[in-house]
């Protein structure tokens, strides 16, 4: 029956700005794109590939992984140092699922996930969002910036490797993609150019600056524990290539090759964990070193693969131990964050 009385229409549900419609168009087509490289340069060097996978041993593939899981240990260490000098003192067994467990977000497009993970986690051990994603961010730079410090010294052998390839252009600007940010990296890390960068951070966060600046001190905490995570990292791939490139100057060649991978891929943020790009940069690095390309391609699918089981085994192994305690405790209470909730 009628009342007299006038209904409000439901509100009209918000369409996506075409700006972001676009976007997610691009990046699902980039992440397409990405499958079809690696799948196309597979099957088309399928033999070599095959090859080499039946040449590596069980024992081999066993330290390897082994290496990648203390790779994964170094640079939680690295996060978890910049953090206790962002905010306050954190346990090993209270950063371990929280940097761990958040990093399996990086398997999904675009780096965020990670972050907001690892937000929520840090949360409900008393670090406020704010600081566990400055400090994930301020690790990151570090890392990629002590990442290309281990390159430089093979920057002539990485264009060595571009011209060993079919993509020889491709590979050529991310080479010279890491020559440019070297210098720039170098300079960010400079303690109070950092701790302004971070505040101007903040800020856009809607949240309070700092309330101590970032010191030398944390710096070369945090860079020496992301150094000993590609140390290991080229350990990983020198056992896998060692009958290629063995000895001091493989083992050296194989640091080079994962540290140049691993820090120009941190910018493919549209790939799930870089996929496809370190894969293409490491066979770059090692195809310079002496490897034939299709080998050096094989040798690092298998290397994302042991990276793989490595992530999920530490995650798991981490949130056993220190997760259920973080799910029980009460998180901390944090004024409304629109930019953080966004």
């Amino acid at each position: 029956m009628d009342d007299g009385l006038v209904t409000p229409a439901a509100p009209a549900p918000a369409k996506k700005p075409w700006r972001a419609r676009l976007v997610q168009v691009v990046r699902i087509l980039a992440a397409l794109g990405i499958a079809y490289f690696i799948v196309a340069t597979t099957v088309r060097q399928w033999s070599d590939v095959s090859a080499t996978f039946r040449s590596l041993s069980w024992p081999s593939l066993g330290a390897s992984l082994v290496a990648a899981v203390a790779c994964l240990w170094a640079t939680m260490m690295a996060w978890r140092s910049m953090v206790v000098s962002l905010d306050r003192p954190l346990r090993v067994r209270d950063a371990a699922p929280i940097q761990l467990v958040g990093a399996l977000g990086k398997y999904l497009p675009g780096t965020v996930w990670a972050y907001v993970v690892q937000m929520e986690l840090g949360r409900r051990v008393g670090v406020s969002r704010a600081k566990v994603f400055i400090g994930s961010a301020v690790v990151t730079g570090l890392g990629v910036t002590v990442g290309l410090i281990l390159t430089a010294p093979g920057f002539g052998v990485a264009f060595d490797g571009a011209d060993a390839t079919n993509h020889h252009t491709f590979a050529a600007v991310a080479v010279w993609c890491a020559v440019i940010l070297l210098p720039f990296g170098l300079v960010c890390c400079y303690p109070p150019l950092l701790t302004w960068l971070v505040n101007r951070a903040m800020r856009l966060m809607r949240r309070p600056a700092l309330d101590r600046p970032i010191t030398w001190r944390a710096v070369l905490v945090a860079s020496a524990w992301s150094a000993a995570g590609f140390l290991t990292a080229g350990v990983h791939v020198w056992l896998l290539v060692r009958s290629h490139l063995p000895g001091v100057h493989g083992l050296l060649g194989s640091i080079f090759a994962m540290a140049l991978a691993m820090s120009i891929s941190t910018f493919v943020i549209i790939a799930p964990s870089g996929l496809g790009a370190r894969e293409f940069l490491m066979a770059i690095a090692l195809a310079g070193l002496g490897i034939p390309f299709p080998t050096a391609w094989a040798l690092t699918l298998v290397s994302r693969l042991l990276f793989t089981i490595a992530d999920v085994a530490a995650a798991g192994v981490s949130a056993a131990v220190g997760l259920r305690r973080i799910r029980h405790t009460a998180p901390v209470a944090e004024d409304p964050d629109p930019a953080l909730e966004s």
